[in-house]
């Protein structure tokens, strides 16, 4: 349009904003309202970034003795982990500081005539472990995860009948994560083009949140039990492992996602290591705060979210 064509219609353009004059009545248009794109703002944000991720041992050892109202051992049946609890995680230079308690349950046949079956059980059982994880400071945040590697008991009906000596084996898991400011250029959502939403998940997952463990000597290959049956293991969400064969996580999984992301670490803050295709078969060699690290046909390692694969195959 020329000059004098804009004048006639009463038209003008400034800095990307048009306005119109027909029959006294002026209209605006801009490039924002046509297009409904705000122009865009920068905007602070708080980043998660995980500083590190270890793991280590603790071996709780005691002597668990028949209350006074109860018969004699004459031989043990198992002994279970019945729960398994994340009490607090403090942060210290370099170190972070795992407490936690667990419920230990033994069963028995009685060193009675009709040998009936009796079972007593210890409560709060205190642990803790520190987890060595470099540049971890007093002022980041923590999450920790527990399991029971293995249980095992030691019973000696000629020395005393009224003790059994427990060994339970814990994994447990730190994960230290610092945050950081990132300025982001943001649009503002813009209700006659669309609703702008998020989808947030967690991936943190303690021994707290599985109420039902119970993990026992008979299956994690400790004591002797010959003759007491089969015991199932499930290691996945509430478990009923016994005392002796490992409890760790291993099998076999596929997945179930289209194109899902195997990460460095157990989190989505780790980077990405590779992308597998949906129906892939991975081995699993470990588990924390519901990952599952994993190994590819090909020798590749790295952790998977668990919600995105199905439940592991012995």
């Amino acid at each position: 349009m020329d000059d004098k064509t804009r004048a006639a219609s009463g038209s003008s353009n400034t800095s990307g904003v048009t306005t119109k004059t027909v029959a006294g009545v002026t209209t605006v248009d801009s490039a924002e309202l046509e297009c409904g794109c705000p122009e865009p703002s920068t905007e602070t944000i708080e980043v998660e970034q995980v500083l590190g991720a270890e793991m280590a041992q603790r071996v709780v050892e005691l002597d668990l003795f028949v209350p006074e109202q109860k018969p004699d051992i004459e031989q043990v049946v198992d002994v279970y982990v019945k729960e398994l609890e994340i009490t607090k995680v403090d942060v210290i230079p370099d170190k972070v500081i795992v407490r936690g308690q667990l419920e230990i349950k033994i069963m028995y046949v009685a060193d009675l005539e009709n040998q009936p079956v009796h079972a007593f059980e210890k409560r709060h059982i205190r642990w803790t472990r520190d987890i060595v994880i470099d540049g971890a400071e007093p002022d980041m945040k923590a999450t920790a995860d527990a399991t029971v590697e293995f249980v095992d008991f030691d019973f000696h009906c000629h020395h005393d009948r009224r003790k059994v000596h427990v060994t339970t084996v814990l994994k447990v898991w730190a994960r230290v994560v610092t945050t950081t400011e990132m300025d982001v250029y943001a649009l503002t959502p813009i209700d006659e083009v669309g609703i702008s939403g998020t989808a947030s998940g967690s991936d943190k997952v303690s021994a707290s949140q599985f109420s039902d463990e119970t993990v026992s000597a008979a299956e994690t290959g400790g004591g002797n039990i010959a003759g007491f049956g089969e015991q199932n293991v499930i290691v996945t969400g509430p478990m009923t492992p016994t005392a002796g064969t490992t409890t760790t996580v291993n099998g076999t999984v596929t997945v179930t996602g289209d194109s899902v992301n195997i990460r460095s670490g157990p989190g989505t803050n780790f980077p990405v290591v590779i992308k597998v295709k949906k129906n892939t078969t991975l081995t699993v060699k470990e588990q924390a705060f519901g990952w599952y690290k994993v190994v590819l046909a090909d020798g590749t390692t790295g952790w998977i979210a668990s919600w995105l694969v199905g439940a592991p195959k012995g």
